[in-house]
């Protein structure tokens, strides 16, 4: 791609292991992990798996994490809010050298 694109869309993760997550632009897509269920493909899966132990503020360098994050990208950039200590951006630098940079704004913690 000679330009980058850009999708938007709504996360909501609630502890311990649901995420929705919801793209509205440039198209519509839903991807969603309820414990043991899942609309989505393996790899799909821990990708968001990851993510939501990084939105978490949880142990990213976990040995099992970090083999399949592994299999999958060349690097993982996690940025954190301190003072929130959630995580408010991911950079994924795939092994193709493909970025996709994820960046969580208005997050709510409760």
């Amino acid at each position: 791609m000679s330009e980058p694109q850009v999708s938007t869309g709504h996360m909501t993760y609630r502890a311990p292991d649901y995420i929705r997550w919801a793209y509205s632009t440039p198209q519509t897509v839903v991807w969603e992990i309820d414990g043991d269920k899942s609309n989505v493909n393996p790899q799909v899966q821990r990708l968001l798996q990851m993510i939501m132990t990084s939105v978490a503020g949880g142990n990213t360098n976990d040995p099992k994490l970090q083999r399949e994050t592994k299999k999958m990208f060349r690097s993982v950039n996690i940025t954190m809010d301190e003072a929130k200590q959630v995580a408010n951006r991911v950079e994924l630098i795939e092994k193709n050298g493909d970025i996709t940079i994820i960046e969580f704004s208005n997050v709510i913690t409760q």
